[in-house]
């Protein structure tokens, strides 16, 4: 017996196999790393597939956007697509910790395929950018964060010994999954056009706490996320355009979307042993600072396209490690109670990086890229990724000593 997070509660309608994100207890912990749990991390790797592979894909679309649907239409308000579906997605987190604790994990789950069914649905009879930014946006994204953020928590109430695993193995169906997902957008957009693919997609009492934001490490992880998020969502979005601007066909161009999900598959996957062997702020620090440069070395200043190739390839190992590592440095530094509220935290700042993040760089692009060089697109990507690392080494350097400084204080007015 050990002193764990309550797993049984009356939020879940008696539904006792369901753990709780509440109350703490002496309770039997049996259950813990093993059977169901891995049922659970399946059902999760399954979420992350269908949601981050679609938003992975989002280049695939965006591609479409600019050169068939919207071609008269300026890049900045195509972005608004891309905005509304990244805010609600990843910043929609803030409800979804409140709405676990007062409806149940299983009902939530339930709220959030519905909402996201229902958004793909309505989006795919869309036929205005103002119809996506909607459907596809803000009904789509809200419900696919409530499943996202119920994701993320499962692995902290469900396993001790193999949490790192847990979560890694999660993690990586956002980058497996948009290697099932590329073709199938890819085959239906050439042969049906946007509604198909779209349909194709439908997902299978506490408040919010701001206190979390006055500690350190919060403050790091959500100023470092939203300049990660900012620099990852760049190059899916704007790479399979420049790929066909080097003079390569629709088809060349997804094929490198699922070059980039696979290599992001094995290094989310991978990212758990890499947490436990070198420790994960060092790994992250490593990722970003490797991310900037990429980007700016290879992307930047070439028009060949077995550089393109090899970029994206070797960019798809380091740019997604924030995702999975985050919510390992979280369970490990914060009480089991807080931990659905500081990732939902963190998304947020995720969420606020594509709201500002998106638009910024449509911007760029129509006005100083006159929408055919992506020159500034590529420097602003490489720049925000580089201020990520620089964070994550100040919070590597500093907040031990920040620690340690506190420690002190109260052991001097105790």
């Amino acid at each position: 017996m050990e002193r764990q997070v309550n797993i049984f509660t009356k939020n879940d309608f008696n539904d006792s196999d369901i753990p709780s994100i509440e109350n703490t207890s002496e309770i039997d912990t049996s259950h813990m790393d093993k059977g169901w749990a891995w049922v659970v991390v399946m059902s999760g790797t399954l979420n992350y597939l269908v949601l981050f592979g679609t938003f992975n894909a989002f280049g695939l679309f965006q591609e479409y956007f600019l050169n068939t649907l919207f071609v008269n239409e300026s890049a900045t308000s195509i972005s608004w697509i891309g905005t509304m579906t990244s805010t609600y997605m990843l910043g929609s987190g803030l409800i979804a910790g409140p709405i676990m604790a007062k409806i149940g994990i299983r009902w939530a789950t339930l709220l959030g395929c519905a909402l996201s069914s229902a958004g793909l649905l309505c989006a795919s009879f869309s036929t205005k950018i103002w119809h996506f930014a909607i459907f596809q946006g803000i009904v789509y994204g809200t419900g696919g964060s409530i499943i996202i953020n119920i994701t993320l928590v499962m692995p902290s109430l469900w396993f001790r010994k193999s949490k790192n695993t847990a979560i890694a193995i999660i993690s990586s169906g956002s980058g497996f999954g948009t290697l099932v997902i590329g073709p199938i957008i890819q085959f239906t957009l050439k042969n049906y056009g946007i509604r198909w693919p779209i349909k194709s997609f439908k997902p299978l009492q506490n408040f919010l706490d701001f206190q979390l934001l006055k500690r350190p490490l919060t403050l790091f992880l959500c100023i470092g996320g939203f300049f990660a998020e900012w620099g990852y969502i760049i190059p899916p979005f704007y790479f399979p355009a420049s790929v066909r601007s080097i003079g390569q066909s629709r088809a060349t161009a997804s094929n490198t979307i699922l070059a980039f999900a696979a290599t992001s598959g094995v290094s989310r996957l991978s990212s758990g042993f890499m947490a436990t062997k070198f420790g994960a702020t060092k790994v992250l620090i490593i990722a970003m600072i490797s991310s900037g440069v990429l980007i700016l070395a290879l992307w930047l200043p070439t028009k060949s396209f077995s550089v393109y190739y090899t970029f994206f390839v070797l960019y798809g190992f380091f740019c997604p490690l924030f995702f999975p590592l985050c919510p390992v440095i979280i369970a490990k530094n914060y009480p089991d109670n807080e931990i659905s509220m500081t990732n939902g935290i963190v998304y947020a700042f995720y969420g606020l990086s594509a709201f500002f993040g998106v638009p910024i760089t449509g911007l760029l692009f129509d006005r100083i890229g006159n929408k055919s060089n992506y020159t500034p697109v590529i420097i602003n990507a490489g720049l925000v990724f580089l201020i990520s690392g620089a964070i994550l080494m100040a919070e590597l350097e500093a907040y031990p000593v920040l620690l340690e400084t506190i420690s002190s204080m109260q052991k001097k007015f105790n």
